[in-house]
């Protein structure tokens, strides 16, 4: 009585990992990054991270320079895959943040 319920138990576990694993494909995400040079001809974007290190990365896809206009000195999320491909590039004011919370009026 006991195996069945531990099978089911480990196959419910497994499948919540994967799930969780599944999420998203990027392998690195940098936030917070600034758009310093975009190589339409090689495909390439050069961007420095908050932390001052400069990246110039290809794009997995020529379509990802084409879906939003970015430009120098933009401030963006770039996400990385494990071969260092650039697979999405957000315009911070395009990344959706909290709204802010609503401070009650003051009573005189």
């Amino acid at each position: 009585m006991k195996t069945p319920m531990i099978a089911s138990l480990t196959l419910c576990l497994l499948f919540s990992v994967s799930t969780m694993i599944a999420i998203t494909d990027a392998a690195t995400v940098f936030g917070g990054s600034r758009i310093v040079g975009i190589d339409q001809a090689e495909r390439t974007i050069t961007f420095k991270t908050k932390d001052g290190q400069t990246w110039t990365l290809p794009v997995v896809d020529p379509n990802v320079l084409k879906q939003q206009p970015i430009a120098n000195g933009d401030q963006v999320t770039i996400e990385i895959d494990l071969d260092d491909r650039i697979t999405k590039v957000l315009k911070l004011s395009e990344v959706s943040s909290p709204a802010p919370r609503a401070e009650p009026d003051e009573q005189r």
